[in-house]
């Protein structure tokens, strides 16, 4: 599956995350996402559609029902090439054939299990002619085996090698009577060691040496004419029943042949049906909602969530706080550090990565619409093997390679676009950006520090972040403990500012000092903070 972002857009929404959290379970479901196209601008309709179906899944079907059916499907083996070779004249074995016959065991008990109206009409019946013609072979223990019952020419190969068989049994049997009443034993096997100070001479007549030693001769039995002829008469009985078993296996080869096209049809129908269950699966376990998918640039969320911040703080014991925001076009998040402004703009981007791959949105409510490309430009972006380019060189390359693609309507995440340059020529940027975006039909966030671009860029002005700064730990703490007091303390909701609202400052310095920076170190930087908002010059 292509998809309509970079690798560092996909790693900073968590994408890569997302589509590890609806992996199909089979091989099959893995060929049919390969073959999937993303969900673009233009989509609605069939974008709606997906969407409605997997919800409707997610709320029919049990998860236990979910479960066992994607290990049904899992555990079904992947018979492409068998049916490739049947379709090609070769002669398939037994083992090809035990496989065929798992594989309609599975599609019998998916069939079974899918009985939801939700799961729709499926081709998943094995082919009955193939399935009539294998019956002989199977086993009760499910495995298969050339029984008798496949030919009349088989069961009468059998019986003559078994009559041959016995018969050369019978004239060897004879002659090791013979030998061991001659050597005054009760039997003799091979290979027969004689030791020599026993040795008779002559030796029995049908024994042979084939190896000398100092105290010991080993020898072997000679077939005499009757049993030379007894096992000529097995040889060729044993060539007849290979035959009697190669035709049963041309004839059933053949069968798989005329059947390979429904099986395929069946094999593609486990697949699509896996990722179905994947995704259904991913909904019920995220209390995932469908969106209202419409055509025009405008968003709005009821208690979102990013789900991979979810996972890790659920792992730390600490909980998330979804958002809720209506956006229309680009909006501006401004906040303290660690106030949650980055994974606002990851919860938005993962939020359309879901209706991008037909996904139901973690989310109580959420409106949005189809997009042709996400950009995540900013903090985050920067490749860690790329030495060659400054993190502002990346920037700047990074953003006119999406201004070439021009894409019709881009989602875009700007996380403090031009922070690594002066505050004014990063402001003046990051201002330009937003009236062309406005120009193109985009929508998303812009994160930054920087003053008043709400109001000069004409845009919506999202704040968030710490609530209650004196509150925050003056002495050093655990770095977890640390994380916990700044957690109660912060504001994770986006609150749509007011006119005359500015931007709520960084806090960085306070937070530093919860973190546990050098308090020698901190107090210089308040000292040079102090004397620089009074435009003094520090002394």
């Amino acid at each position: 599956m292509t998809v309509p972002w970079d690798a560092a857009t996909a790693a900073a929404i968590g994408a890569d995350w997302l589509l590890a959290a609806i992996a199909p379970a089979s091989a099959f479901g893995r060929a049919a996402r390969t073959r999937e196209r993303p969900f673009v601008r233009g989509d609605e309709t069939a974008a709606r559609t997906a969407i409605a179906r997997v919800a409707w899944v997610a709320r029919s079907v049990p998860a236990p029902t979910i479960a066992e059916l994607r290990s049904k499907i899992a555990a079904a083996p992947n018979l492409f090439d068998t049916f490739g070779r049947a379709r090609g004249g070769a002669t398939l074995d037994d083992a090809d054939f035990f496989e065929l016959g798992r594989l309609g065991d599975a599609l019998a008990d998916v069939a079974r299990l899918s009985t939801s109206e939700a799961l729709g009409e499926t081709s998943l019946a094995f082919d009955c002619g193939l399935r009539v013609a294998l019956a002989p072979g199977r086993t009760p223990a499910r495995t298969f085996y050339l029984d008798d019952s496949f030919s009349d020419e088989l069961l009468a190969a059998r019986g003559e090698l078994g009559r041959a068989q016995r018969a050369f049994d019978g004239a060897r049997g004879r002659t090791l009577a013979r030998i061991a009443a001659t050597l005054g034993r009760e039997t003799v096997g091979e290979p027969l060691v004689l030791m020599r100070d026993a040795l008779p001479n002559p030796l029995p007549l049908g024994l042979r040496i084939v190896r000398e030693a100092p105290s010991y001769v080993l020898c072997e039995i000679e077939l005499d004419d009757i049993s030379r002829a007894a096992l000529e008469a097995r040889d060729l009985a044993l060539e007849v029943l290979a035959e009697a078993e190669e035709k049963v296996r041309r004839f059933l080869s053949r069968e798989v042949a005329r059947a390979a096209s429904s099986l395929e049809r069946a094999c593609e129908s486990l697949g699509a049906l896996d990722l179905l269950l994947a995704r259904a699966s991913f909904a019920q376990s995220h209390a995932c909602v469908a969106p209202h998918i419409v055509e025009n640039a405008e968003v709005s969320f009821d208690d979102v969530r990013f789900l991979p911040l979810v996972e890790a703080l659920a792992v730390a014991g600490r909980a998330y706080r979804p958002l809720s925001f209506d956006l229309a076009g680009m909006g501006l998040v401004t906040g303290s550090n660690m106030g949650g402004k980055t994974a606002a703009l990851r919860a938005l981007g993962f939020a359309v990565a879901c209706v991008t791959f037909g996904v139901p949105v973690p989310a109580r409510a959420a409106t949005l619409p189809l997009v042709d490309e996400i950009s995540w430009l900013g903090l985050g972006a920067l490749p860690a093997e790329d030495s060659l380019l400054s993190a502002f060189g990346r920037e700047i390359v990074d953003l006119q390679a999406f201004l070439e693609r021009a894409a019709p309507r881009p989602l875009v995440l700007l996380d403090e676009f031009a922070r690594t340059t002066s505050p004014r020529e990063g402001r003046a940027l990051l201002l330009a950006l937003l009236e062309t975006l406005a120009s193109r039909d985009a929508f998303g966030f812009a994160a930054t520090h920087f003053d008043e671009v709400a109001a000069q860029a004409r845009v919506p002005h999202f704040m968030l972040g710490v609530r209650d700064l004196p509150q925050l730990p003056k002495e050093r703490l655990e770095l977890d403990v640390a994380l916990a007091h700044i957690a109660a303390l912060t504001d994770y909701r986006l609150t749509r500012a007011s006119v005359g609202d500015v931007a709520r400052p960084g806090d960085a310095l306070a937070l530093a000092g919860a973190l546990g920076l050098d308090p020698a170190l901190l107090a210089s930087a308040r000292r040079f903070e102090e004397t620089s908002s009074r435009g003094r010059p520090c002394s």
